[in-house]
Parts: structure tokens; sequence; C-alpha cells
């Protein structure tokens, strides 16, 4: 057997990397995460876990500044310190990321910081701060993750055309922002900003807010929405991004015709890309389809050896779905488990949430899809207006709608 240094290398430190790794430890194996930049990747230290700190805080404020009454406190002197908002979300970041170096001394997990590439199928090259290096393992995993999207037309400039990431670290909050793009990232920092104060506007190609969750979600949130005083443009698109002394210029054409938006920042959340540029050496055949790296149903790619799992293989592009891809990828690699009874990520009853004021969960069909499929259903609805729970928290904005089955009752 050939002499590796290691049994597995992870390439990516993320949610669907540093599960790859922990998990290759806890099994005994010799494992070495690559990961440019801080353990835990977009998730930990730039997405789910830092937002939900803002939004919290955003939750906050929004009680104080538009309910104080009724929950029997008055004051008539409220400020808000945007940058100890932000500095408590980065705070939190931070002490999960030692979380989980602390994970990787448990299991003797060692990491490398630097940018991995694939030069062969057990071969890896880390560029980092002390130069290149090679390194072989018997097995190599790709998680990468994905970053986001640009608008054709205008890049990211960090500024005034930015990504989530800069959206959670303005150096001050901007008065006027435009957000383009209404799914989990658009709407989740459009809430936010609102709560704080900041004129919103949210532009999206579809026809509902949230596109992808049941109409009634998405009919539910564009009336809170408005409610709070955020701009909607619906079936619109933007067509023209310029940057102006000011901020930025958005040309929008919609159903109503052509409209202008004028912002200090733009938030571009059109979607993400998986990170494959350098990840394979000239002359490596790794095979990539749609800016992702393609895997078969067991997380292998087209090279012998070499896995990958994530959002660099592409959606639904959640943490939870990738850490469950890691552990099972690492599990066939060793052999754990019962072959002829293999565990599988079941991709169709995926739970999803988006943490705006309400909160959305949701799993399984909406009855757009069961229809759309030739069901016939049943449906149970239940408002949170009629709940003692929901009225005693002053959080009646919302609902659970359940989808049967209308011959076998099974819940879709």
């Amino acid at each position: 057997m050939p002499n590796y240094n290691y049994d597995i290398i992870v390439i990516g430190g993320g949610p669907a990397g540093y599960a790859a790794a922990i998990r290759a430890g806890q099994l005994k194996k010799r494992v070495l995460c690559v990961e440019k930049e801080n353990l835990g990747g977009t998730c930990l230290n730039w997405g789910c876990i830092p937002t939900k700190a803002l939004l919290e805080s955003a939750s906050f404020v929004r009680k104080l500044r538009e309910e104080p009454g009724q929950w029997g406190v008055s004051f008539d002197n409220l400020k808000v310190d945007f940058g100890t908002i932000i500095s408590r979300s980065r705070g939190i970041a931070d002490k999960l990321t030692k979380g989980i170096a602390h994970l990787f001394r448990k299991y003797e997990v060692k990491h490398e910081a630097g940018t991995g590439q694939l030069i062969g199928p057990h071969k890896v090259k880390i560029s980092g701060k002390d130069g290149d290096k090679e390194v072989t393992a018997d097995h190599i995993i790709i998680a990468t993750g994905a970053r986001s999207r640009a608008l054709p037309g205008a890049d990211f400039d960090g500024k005034t055309v930015i990504t989530s990431r800069e959206a959670m670290t303005l150096p001050q909050q901007p008065k006027r922002l435009a957000i383009i793009g209404a799914g989990a990232i658009g709407c989740e920092f459009a809430d936010f900003y609102n709560a704080l104060g900041t004129e919103v506007t949210i532009i999206e190609m579809l026809d509902h807010l949230l596109p992808i969750e049941d109409v009634d979600v998405s009919v539910t949130l564009e009336r809170v929405f408005t409610k709070h005083g955020i701009k909607i443009h619906l079936k619109s698109k933007t067509e023209k991004l310029e940057k102006t002394d000011g901020g930025a210029k958005l040309t929008v054409t919609g159903e109503k015709g052509t409209s202008i938006v004028e912002a200090d920042v733009c938030l571009v959340a059109i979607g993400v890309l998986g990170n494959i540029e350098g990840l394979a050496a000239n002359g490596v055949p790794l095979e990539i389809f749609k800016n992702h790296v393609k895997v078969d149903g067991k997380y292998k790619t087209n090279i012998e050896n070499v896995w990958a799992v994530g959002d660099v293989i592409g959606p639904p592009w959640l943490a939870h779905v990738a850490h469950h891809e890691a552990v099972l990828c690492v599990e066939r690699i060793c052999g754990f488990g019962d072959p002829n009874h293999p565990h599988s990520v079941d991709y169709k009853n995926i739970p999803g949430c988006t943490y705006t004021h309400p909160q959305v969960a949701s799993m399984g069909m909406t009855e757009a899809k069961a229809r759309e499929g030739g069901r016939q259903i049943r449906i149970g609805k239940f408002p949170f207006q009629a709940s003692g729970r929901a009225l005693a928290a002053g959080a009646t904005d919302g609902f659970v709608k359940l989808i049967f089955d209308a011959k076998y009752g099974e819940l879709l």
C-alpha cells in the first residue's frame, strides 16, 4: 500500500469540510483539513450564525421602537448603536470558530492554513504564507463551498455593491439600502436593516418574496414587510446598476414600467456559485458542471478517490445538508455502517428556515408543488392569531399549514 501522508485530506473548513474532518478523526483516520480563512466557512463566519445574531438584535430593537406601550414600557431616549450590534455578531462567530479548533485538537485533526489545489488523484498542493508544499492522501474530499453570484455588468466592490459578507460588517448603517434578490439572504437583511431604521427597497424577478416557499408564506411576509415600510418590487428586473457619487442608482423594470431606485448601498443576493477557481491544476481533469463540481450519488467525482460535498456540488446550498453529506461521504470512505442498507440524504424532505419577522420554517411539498404533481390533497391551516402562546408573545403574524394526501392521509 502506498505510503501517503494522510488517510484523508479535506480541502475547505466550512460546514462540510470541518464535519468531514471531525468525523474522519472520530473514526481514527489520519486527517488534514486545509482552509484559507477561519475555520467554520461562510456559515459560521459570514452567514448562518452571525446573521442570526444581527436579526436577534433587530427583533429587540423593533419591539422597543414599535411596540413598547403594550409591554408596559415607556422611554424617550432609545439609541441604536450599530457598531455594537455588529461587534456582538462578530464575537459570536469568533467564539464558535475557536470551538471547531478545539474539536480538531480533540480528534487529532491536523489543520493547515492556506489554499488547497488538487494536483493528482492523491496529491494536494497547499499555498500558504510560508510558500507552497505538497501532501498526499489515500482519499481527498473537496469541500470548498460557494460564494455570492454577481449581477452581470456590476461587479462587487465591497462598499457600494456588496455581498452578504460586507452587509454584516458595514462601517456604518446606511440610510438607504437596495437589495436585489428576495430569497432567504435578501429577506433577512431587509428585515434587519429595516428594523434599525434604514430605508429598504427589495427587488425580485419572480412573483413573490421567498419564491421557493408556499405562496401563503410569501404573501404573509409581503404584507408584514409592507406594514414595516419596506418597498417591494416583484416581477421586476434590475436592468442597470450604476455607481454614483451618493451610492448606487438602479434602473428597474416591472409590470408598472420603469422606475429608478437610489440607495447608499446595494446588496446583491441572487444566488451562489461553487468555489471552483484554481481548485484543480492544469491537466487534472476534474469534471465541472454549471459552476459546481460534478459528483455521483455517493459524492464521488470523476477522479478516483476524489470526493466532493457541500455547496461546491450545487443546490440546495444549506449548511445542515452539507454537514450530512460530509458525514455520509466519510463513512462510505471508511466502510462504516451496513453496506446493504446505506444511509442517504432525502433531498425531497429537507427542512429550511428563514429568520425574518415572522420567521419561516418549511419542509416537504408546497401546495403548488403537490397540485402540480397531480396529487389530490387536503389542507389544514391554523392562524397564530388564534394561538394563546402567539398572543402572549405578541407574534400573531403567521400560521401553521399542513398538506396531506387526500386518499392516504400522508403528510406531504
